[in-house]
């Protein structure tokens, strides 16, 4: 098929494919899916769920209007605008990416990819996203210029059977870019995704790259979440990395990593959500383990957000709760979920905090 229509990237635009095209005619009414369907919004067939009260009580945001729903899809990422946080973008399993512009009441499709793996706004010029997708077979990166413009391609897989598994963009500098492959491999971009390089991780570990996660005190210093597997770290802005998994202190073995995320405020914090609880490494070499409730270290944690005006306020999910803590993982609160699926994605929305989105899929 032709390209139709495509802005310019690197003499690159975006092909239109037909999948595209049928589920933009679906929208509109005129074909049927088992994703997107006439469904009774209830907390049961919740896709991407909300608090605007920090947590004391969620509600499901699925609706597209008054007859169709997105009741059917499973998130995989999920962007809230750093400037109009009543804008946020849903990456899906196979349904491509959703909009809503009013803080998650109603959601639209927008033409992009079926697959939707990660969602990164530039935070200094925040009209502009970046996703990672997979088109005809094929992993891609793409970047959108401004709200309602065309996605061009910036980056390419060379062949089938990869995905783009995590992007993250540097907060300083936006012209900077990580992203990882479900094949282990670190690429990296310092123009805005003109050019990229690769980044040598020995020994090659051939593991999915879930997260990538900048240390707040340095742009240099980044972290690497390798699904079930461990954490890497680069302190020289990826010239070179250390595998400091075995410095986890799990009983039992190996990490099972599922989650990794970076404290807003305090220099060298991370937490690690692994399958059995979650581990913060405090700025030195150590890690040590949060005093989880017990019966939530049965499953896998899969989603931890951390407040970004306040580092005490901790929430992560496990199997169908959510759990809050307000002084660094003390105490807890738990949310029970009435739903089919588990949290994939914890949002909380810059602006207010009190306001949190959770994007919901089946494993």
């Amino acid at each position: 098929m032709s390209a139709k229509g495509g802005s310019a990237f690197g003499g690159k635009k975006i092909i239109i494919i037909p999948s595209i095209i049928a589920l933009s005619i679906f929208l509109s009414g005129c074909s049927l899916s088992n994703s997107v369907v006439s469904k009774k919004i209830s907390m049961a067939n919740a896709t991407v769920i909300k608090t605007s009260d920090s947590g004391t009580t969620w509600s499901p945001k699925i609706k597209i209007d008054d007859k169709k729903t997105i009741a059917g899809i499973d998130v995989l990422s999920m962007a809230i605008h750093p400037v109009d946080p009543n804008i946020i973008y849903v990456g899906t399993m196979s349904n491509g990416l959703f909009v809503s512009k009013d803080a998650g009441e109603t959601w639209a499709a927008v033409a992009y990819p079926d697959k939707a793996y990660g969602l990164v706004f530039d935070p200094n010029s925040p009209d502009v996203l970046y996703g990672s997708g997979v088109l005809n077979g094929r992993a891609k990166i793409f970047k959108r210029l401004a709200e309602g413009q065309e996605w061009q391609e910036i980056y390419t897989e060379p062949a089938d059977g990869t995905t783009i598994s995590a992007i993250a963009i540097d907060r300083v500098n936006s012209n900077i870019l990580y992203a990882g492959t479900s094949a282990g491999v670190i690429i990296k971009t310092t123009d805005g995704g003109k050019t990229w390089i690769n980044l040598k991780i020995t020994p090659s570990l051939n593991k999915p790259i879930i997260s990538i996660v900048f240390d707040v005190a340095s742009d240099a210093h980044v972290f690497v979440g390798v699904f079930q597997t461990g954490v890497l770290e680069t302190k020289n802005a990826g010239a070179t990395f250390e595998n400091i998994t075995k410095k986890i202190e799990i009983n039992g073995g190996a990490s099972t990593l599922y989650s990794l995320v970076a404290d807003p405020y305090l220099a060298g914090v991370i937490y690690a959500g692994t399958g059995r609880g979650i581990f913060r490494r405090s700025g030195g070499e150590t890690w040590d383990a949060l005093n989880l409730i017990q019966s939530s270290k049965a499953f896998p944690v899969r989603a931890i957000a951390i407040n970004p005006k306040n580092s005490k306020e901790i929430m992560y999910s496990s199997a169908k709760a959510i759990y809050k803590s307000t002084d660094s993982g003390v105490t807890w609160a738990t949310f029970q979920l009435d739903t089919n699926k588990e949290v994939s994605v914890l949002k909380y929305d810059q602006t207010d905090p009190a306001k949190i989105y959770g994007g919901m899929r089946s494993f």
